[in-house]
């Protein structure tokens, strides 16, 4: 099932699946950078690898689940700049950039909060 997605003018000019319109992905993206941040200020270990990676595992799984959904979807290397990936998705998706100032805030809080 496709739902439609309108853009910013009201036009409706991309079909996604409408699984996509929950965007469940972004929403695990956001989870996964707060987790490891507040496990490694909890622990004193730097656990920016393994934020890395996981970030890498997640988008990558999601970049499967769109070619499996024949859509054209930003390569799994933009894990190394996750607020620009995140930019792309909800512009491919044509969404509201909410995640992406999500990410900027909770960086920034979480730099202030446990630097």
């Amino acid at each position: 099932m496709e739902a439609e997605v309108i853009s910013g003018n009201g036009i409706a000019n991309v079909k996604v699946p409408a699984t996509w319109k929950e965007d469940k992905y972004a929403w695990i993206f956001l989870g996964v950078m707060v987790l490891t941040l507040v496990a490694g200020a909890i622990v004193k270990v730097n656990l920016g690898i393994l934020l890395l990676i996981l970030n890498c595992a997640v988008m990558r799984s999601e970049e499967k689940l769109a070619a499996k959904d024949k859509m054209d979807w930003p390569s799994t290397w933009w894990c190394l700049i996750p607020p620009v990936y995140l930019w792309k998705r909800l512009t491919l998706l044509k969404q509201p950039r909410i995640h992406f100032w999500l990410w900027i805030g909770v960086a920034v809080a979480l730099a202030l909060l446990l630097g």
